[in-house]
C-alpha cells in the first residue's frame, strides 16, 4: 500500500489594528504582519499556501486572507 498524505489548512484574516487614515500606505504594516504571523505558524509545521487580498479601500489593499496547509501523520 502506498503511503498517501494527508493536509490540514488554516485560514487566517491579516490586518492592521486602529484607525486607517485616508490615503495611508499600509503596505509595511501588512507585511510585517504577514511575516510575524507566517513565522509564528512554520514553528508549528504550517507552509503557506496563499494569499488573497479580501478588502480593499481606496484602492489598497487593506485585509488579507492566508491560507497555510500541513501534513497529517
Amino acid at each position: 500500500m502506498v503511503n498517501q498524505k494527508h493536509f490540514e489548512y488554516k485560514t487566517v484574516s491579516i490586518s492592521p489594528v486602529g484607525i486607517r487614515i485616508k490615503g495611508d500606505d499600509i503596505s509595511e504594516k501588512l507585511a510585517d504582519l504577514l511575516n510575524n504571523r507566517s513565522n509564528e505558524l512554520a514553528k508549528k509545521r504550517w507552509r503557506l499556501l496563499s494569499i488573497l487580498p479580501s478588502l480593499k479601500s481606496e484602492g489598497a489593499v487593506a485585509k488579507l486572507l492566508v491560507t497555510f496547509e500541513r501534513a497529517v501523520e
